[in-house]
């Protein structure tokens, strides 16, 4: 088994699998993919940067997100942000389906985790409330390039409509709740429960929206959800 070099912590895997697969000088082009995507974001991250220290602050969000990272990748999916109060993850297999499944697993065992957290938190803060925004369908996925006079950056991105929409379910749930479209929940049927038509800020059109209902295995829930 290969060592990882310090500089693959810093990017996501599927940006390094890219830089080891790529035999040329020139790296391949991004390609359209049908993938899953979900922001999760802490609710009222504000008020806890107001009772917090910022030491304390980031110690809650580097445990929180840890344990989400581990998740996220558990069910083959990766970390590709890290934005502040919230994070993006992208399952980008070969088959639409098993990356909804496998959205929709982490999700809800993401919620799992997180009550099993706020237990053992030992009232140093709030319990933290995480929303989570999932979409399905086709992006442009790979190295965003940019070249400046100053130098380059790279960025592994899946960018299009599927990941805004993404964005805005995050940003429209509350309390906890992990948001999603009908279609995306139709391509495999799960349980959910219709929040009914929006119209999300910067998206075409009207989007029926639906709540992913969390695991309610007590024994699951008890256990933190371990992967």
């Amino acid at each position: 088994m290969s060592m990882i070099t310090w500089w693959e912590n810093l990017v996501p895997r599927n940006a390094v699998a890219l830089l080891k697969n790529s035999g040329r000088r020139e790296l391949p082009a991004k390609e359209i993919r049908e993938v899953a995507v979900f922001f999760v974001d802490i609710e009222g991250c504000t008020r806890l940067c107001e009772d917090l220290p910022p030491r304390e602050v980031n110690e809650v969000r580097e445990t929180y997100f840890s344990e989400y990272l581990d998740i996220i990748r558990a069910d083959g999916g990766e970390v590709t942000e890290v934005l502040g109060d919230g994070l993006l993850a992208l399952f980008e297999g070969p088959d639409i389906k098993e990356n909804v499944h496998a959205a929709l697993t982490a999700a809800r065992r993401i919620q799992v985790r997180t009550a099993g957290l706020n237990r053992r938190r030992r009232s140093r803060h709030d319990p933290i409330i995480v929303n989570i925004g999932l979409n399905a369908g086709p992006a442009l996925t790979g190295l965003t390039r940019l070249r400046g006079r100053s130098g380059g950056r790279w960025v592994y991105s899946a960018s299009g409509p599927v990941t805004n929409v993404a964005a805005r379910l995050a940003a429209l749930a509350h309390g906890g709740q992990a948001l999603t479209t009908k279609a995306t929940v139709d391509l495999l049927g799960c349980k959910c429960r219709s929040i009914g038509p929006h119209v999300l800020k910067n998206v075409t059109g009207v989007i029926d929206v639906v709540e992913i209902l969390p695991i309610e295995d007590k024994k699951q829930e008890a256990s933190g959800a371990g992967t």
